[in-house]
């Protein structure tokens, strides 16, 4: 009999193979610019940054005023143009949704930088942290002029191809836990399911229609496929992304919508606005929501998820629930409870991040200060903190009423009393 141990066996761990966006951020090109690389420019510096990210040069520019582009005059004093055609001064920021700006521009610049970094989003408490802000405000509305500009001048204009589309539940579930409403009239504790099991089942019923009844009465929307009823804050992102043509390198475009349930006529709406549909080819799965549009495409590919997440053909969506989990992670783990309000603005801003993931964040924030630069002034956060909050939802099937939730003008925002303080 041997007197040597039996050497213990060698455990083989699975590996993951990495995926194209793990590679990238792992090389050297994923870190082209960093935080301090603006704290080092001087002003001048930083205003030529502006400039070329919004006219492609900092000589030839574009007058916001009479929309002329020349080499305008320029005030080394002032660091402002005088265009040549109307007379009138502006400055890099002049007509953007930055005018009236009171930060620095390295901050300005930092801020956007730091913002862009986030995976999931970047909430404007840390960023106030981060870059020494004095007012949680300033830090809220920068980023909130931020989003509406990518709302209207980046979730625009016709996509064609193949093109996937698919929706998710967003802000209902955690949103009403955390607000102290019931989820919904199916939510029972023990002592009321204990209670509910001696009922004969025509009593249980009735009690169950007069829930039901209530909680619609209480603002409950009905999902028309299976007829539960969803919290009032519940909602479902709708998303559009069209396949970039390369294996394994993702998407180039998407654009979003919100509405209250999947039915056909919001994927009809939400195609219809963005998607030129007779060039192109639909990939959904296969939900009544889609079966209709699906007819007026080229093809429509259909996978089952009941069965596979691949069909036999590859068939797939997995480019739209990319986008469904980085909303996802963006509501339960960064900006916590978003408001239905606002949730339109979230979901373009996810849609950002989700086309530029594999951008160095330098180039992410000169392409994101192109679009924040070159749509107007700000509509619903000039004076937010003041009290001018916008009153109404973004939703494809229509707006709709929505009441502010901050505070009024003039009225405490760290008192509950006074309502939520902007978020």
């Amino acid at each position: 009999m041997s007197d040597e141990t039996p050497k213990p066996k060698r455990r083989t761990s699975v590996h993951r193979p990495s995926s194209d966006a793990s590679r990238f951020h792992m090389s050297k090109e994923a870190v082209d610019r960093s935080v301090g690389d603006y704290f080092r420019m001087s002003d001048l510096e930083c205003l030529k940054h502006l400039a070329r990210a919004r006219w492609g040069s900092h000589k030839v520019v574009t007058c916001p005023h009479c929309s002329s582009s020349a080499e305008h005059y320029w005030s080394n004093t002032e660091r402002r143009w005088k265009c040549k055609g109307c007379g009138k001064r502006f400055s890099v920021t002049s007509n953007t949704v930055f005018a009236n700006r009171r930060i620095p521009m390295q901050t300005l610049l930092a801020a956007i930088h730091v913002w862009v970094c986030g995976s999931a989003g970047q909430p404007a408490l840390e960023l106030r942290r981060i870059l020494g802000m004095k007012g949680y405000n300033t830090a809220f509305t920068l980023i909130s002029k931020g989003r509406e500009a990518l709302v209207r001048g980046y979730n625009t204009g016709l996509i064609s191809g193949v093109v996937e589309m698919d929706g998710a539940h967003i802000s209902g579930r955690g949103a009403s836990q955390r607000r102290g409403k019931p989820l919904n009239y199916r939510n029972l504790d023990d002592e009321a399911a204990q209670a509910d099991a001696l009922l004969t089942t025509s009593a249980r019923q009735k009690k169950r229609r007069e829930a039901k009844a209530a909680a619609i009465a209480a603002g409950g929307v009905v999902h028309p496929e299976h007829g539960n009823v969803f919290p009032a804050m519940r909602r479902i992102t709708m998303n559009l992304r069209k396949r970039g043509g390369k294996k394994g390198k993702g998407t180039l475009t998407t654009r979003v919508g919100i509405c209250m349930a999947e039915t056909p006529q919001a994927a009809e709406l939400l195609a219809r606005q963005f998607v030129a549909i007779p060039e192109s080819i639909l990939a959904t799965d296969t939900g009544t929501a889609f079966s209709k549009l699906g007819k007026e495409f080229q093809v429509h590919l259909q996978v089952n998820h009941s069965e596979t997440l691949v069909g036999p053909d590859g068939q797939h969506v997995n480019n739209s629930e990319s986008f469904s989990a980085r909303m996802d992670r963006a509501e339960k783990g960064i900006y916590l409870n978003i408001e239905p309000k606002y949730l339109n603005d979230y979901a373009v801003e996810v849609a950002f991040r989700e086309d530029h993931n594999r951008l160095a964040p330098g180039e992410a924030s000169d392409r994101f200060i192109h679009y924040a630069l070159g749509v107007g002034l700000s509509r619903h956060f000039r004076g937010y903190t003041h009290g001018k909050h916008r009153d109404y939802e973004v939703l494809l099937t229509g707006n709709q009423y929505a009441a502010p939730s901050g505070p009024a003008k003039g009225r405490s925002p760290i008192s509950m009393a006074n309502g939520r303080p902007p978020r």
